[in-house]
């Protein structure tokens, strides 16, 4: 019986499955990313963009470019200067540059009006200075930057006054009886020697920019199909029909996500095969020109190549399942377009990692989504095989999409994620008048605020920051809390709700105080562990905060640093977008957003994770009992502590000595990250223990 049951599920799926794959290919969007943009397109913009650059040049080498000289007041009596000599320097086009430079006999005085008419393109002005211990000649390019054609006449002349500089300087040399003044201008030769195979020189260069356009293509092929199979049907009026069938929500789920993640696949696959047709291509191209000039043996790729695209698949299989998250809190195409542009700009900007320099493809980094792709696409290109890291790669890539599967499989569960309408519509683009009052934001609203409140802190909070430091700093915390209050006042929401405005328990405090202590001990093991991996953003944002405190006292900077945002980001993340986010999310994907939310705010790579784990224990806290202001009081407690070890760092470190250590042992974290689970698991039992909110 089990087992026909099983049957019965999978003939489910596959049939869900055929009509998912019938729906996609009858698609044009989906075609066009997943056939012709991998087989077609990018192979004629890689083309096209060689053979424009090529023109480009070529034109500017060859056109024609106007000047003038002004050299009236110089004589031959500085560095033997012959007027002539160097006119005709400027105007030979047989020389190494082979520039066209043609010089018009253009009156001193005229010159700069002929330059603003554009009648030359630019014009050089000689004059002789005559200094106490050397004379020399200055030459002075005049020219016009916002015109092309005379920002490249005096990119010419510069060349050009290059070659003059030298033959100069021999002139001189052999007039002071040197016989060999080429000994004396260059006594050193430096000589390279490459010990790289050419396999290992073409693997670093693709190892740079495959990753972010594979990653690109499966992101791409992955949203459009992702945003048919759930988005579309929501859009059509089909999705009900289906949920009638007498199939469950895993069945579908995954029949849905089979047929996505084929889509990615083969988006991929012809991505990777079309890349590897043009480097065959250009390999030709070179072989052809010149057979000593690149000599490999393109078989030796082939095993990288075959785990690049095993690795691929397991990644498309995470975005595909990423993608259909975020496409399914949307009603239409043009909102799934809304939700997933977020998801592609941080997915893309995780790809750039390959182009950060002497980056160490750790264990840690293996398991990081999209950063262990890229890197692991970078590393094997150039033949660095480390089998347990690929197979934390390929790992992990499965364990996130088969989260991401059981996400899916409980939104689908939710009749109001399907179907509802409260939370996805933005109340603050509707008419005041026309707004009920009461309750949360929407998840939307909640987005909307988060969203603006960064831009705030990244083009006005910098700049009021780097004028009035410390100052600067507590006005950018008044836009953020700017932000959400205007907002609930707007959309006439219920203020005590949306800011969980509760009185806490006794109790309560007692157990908040000691899980943030046990959580500031944990964060401090993770800190030290990620400052050994990314030394230069800890130390960035070391000198930042040193920056912004200098010159001030102690207590404004525990106004500024620690009271400030206890109060404003509370009121923001815990606040506005929790409440949200409550709302329309199961309590742990609430939490889980809200953390990362808070990690992201704070624009640094370490401080994501540090920040990240206090953000999911404030949100923990604020579900569990209805009341921010516990979190505000936890998040005053942590950033108090940092200030005080600023300012009395003889008194800290007598008190907590690991405060003040550069290093930590492996055993040294481990005691640490014991106390602080045992520290922060008491704090929790206790907040359990005062009953829950209602």
């Amino acid at each position: 019986m089990k087992n026909s049951g099983g049957n019965a599920k999978l003939t489910k799926i596959k049939a869900i499955y055929k009509k998912e794959m019938l729906d996609l290919l009858r698609d044009k969007k989906t075609l066009i990313m997943m056939v012709l943009v991998p087989l077609l397109l990018y192979p004629l913009i890689m083309m096209g963009s060689m053979l424009f650059s090529s023109a480009i040049a070529n034109s500017v080498q060859s056109d024609v470019y106007h000047i003038a000289v002004v050299d009236d007041a110089v004589g031959s009596d500085i560095n033997g200067y012959d007027g002539r000599a160097f006119r005709q320097l400027l105007e030979d086009t047989e020389d190494e540059l082979e520039y066209h430079l043609i010089i018009e006999d253009i009156p001193s005085g005229e010159c700069a009006e002929a330059l603003s008419a554009e009648t030359i393109d630019a014009y050089i002005d000689v004059t002789a200075s005559y200094a106490e211990t050397d004379n020399k000649n200055v030459f002075t390019i005049y020219y016009l930057s916002s015109k092309s054609a005379s920002s490249t006449a005096a990119d010419m002349i510069e060349d050009k006054l290059g070659l003059y500089k030298d033959q100069t300087t021999r002139w001189m040399l052999s007039t002071l009886g040197i016989d060999n003044p080429d000994a004396l201008l260059d006594p050193v030769t430096v000589a390279f020697d490459d010990q790289s195979a050419n396999e290992e020189r073409v693997g670093r260069l693709l190892g740079m920019m495959l990753p972010m356009l594979m990653v690109t293509s499966i992101l791409m092929g992955a949203f459009y199909a992702s945003v048919d199979a759930t988005a579309g049907e929501k859009e059509r009026g089909t999705l009900e029909t289906i949920l009638t069938l007498p199939i469950g929500n895993d069945a579908l789920i995954i029949g849905k996500f089979l047929a996505v993640s084929t889509v990615a696949v083969a988006s991929a696959v012809l991505n990777l095969v079309s890349m590897l047709l043009m480097s065959i291509y250009f390999y030709a191209v070179i072989q052809t020109e010149d057979a000593q000039e690149l000599h490999m043996n393109l078989m030796d790729f082939v095993p990288a190549l075959m785990i690049v695209l095993l690795c691929t698949v397991a990644f498309a299989l995470f975005i595909s399942a990423v993608t259909m998250c975020v496409t399914t809190f949307a009603r239409s195409f043009k909102e799934a377009n809304n939700y997933a542009t977020p998801l592609m700009l941080v997915v893309m900007f995780a790809s750039f990692v390959t182009f950060v320099p002497n980056i160490e493809f750790t264990g840690m980094l293996a398991a990081v989504p999209v950063v262990n792709i890229s890197l692991l696409i970078s590393n094997i290109l150039v033949f660095t095989y480390d089998f347990s890291v690929i197979m934390i790669v390929l790992v992990t890539n499965i364990v996130y999409a088969a989260i991401a599967i059981l996400l899916l499989i409980r939104l689908y569960n939710s009749e109001e994620m399907l179907f509802g309408e409260g939370g996805t519509n933005i109340q603050i683009f509707t008419s005041r008048k026309e707004i009920k009052g009461g309750g949360v934001p929407t998840m939307s609203d909640a987005v909307l605020v988060v969203a603006t409140a960064l831009l705030l802190l990244l083009y006005v909070g910098s700049v009021v920051q780097a004028k009035f430091l410390l100052w600067g700093l507590f006005m950018t915390q008044l836009f953020i809390i700017g932000v959400p209050l205007l907002a609930v006042w707007y959309t006439k929401r219920d203020v005590r709700k949306t800011f969980s405005l509760r009185l806490p328990k006794p109790i309560w405090v007692l157990g908040a105080v000691l899980s943030e202590l046990g959580c500031y001990v944990l964060v401090i093991a993770v800190s030290f562990v990620l400052g050994s991996l990314f030394p230069q953003d800890t130390q960035n944002v070391n000198e930042t905060m040193e920056y912004i405190l200098d010159g001030a006292g102690f207590l404004p900077a525990l106004l500024v640093i620690a009271l400030t945002p206890a109060v404003c980001e509370e009121a923001l993340f815990r606040g506005y977008f929790f409440s949200a986010a409550q709302k329309r999310l199961r309590p742990a994907a609430a939490i889980l957003i809200g953390g990362a939310v808070f990690g992201i705010y704070h624009l640094s790579f370490v401080k994501f994770f540090t920040t990240g784990i206090l953000g999911l224990l404030f949100c923990y806290v604020v579900y569990r009992t209805g009341s921010i202001l516990l979190t505000s009081l936890m998040h005053f407690m942590n950033n108090a502590v940092s200030v005080i070890a600023i300012y009395y760092p003889e008194k800290m470190q007598s008190l907590v000595p690991l405060l003040f250590q550069e290093s930590l042992r492996g055993g040294e974290i481990l005691v640490l990250m014991t106390a602080g689970t045992i520290c922060l698991a008491a704090g929790l039992l206790l907040l359990r223990s005062g009953g829950r909110r209602q």
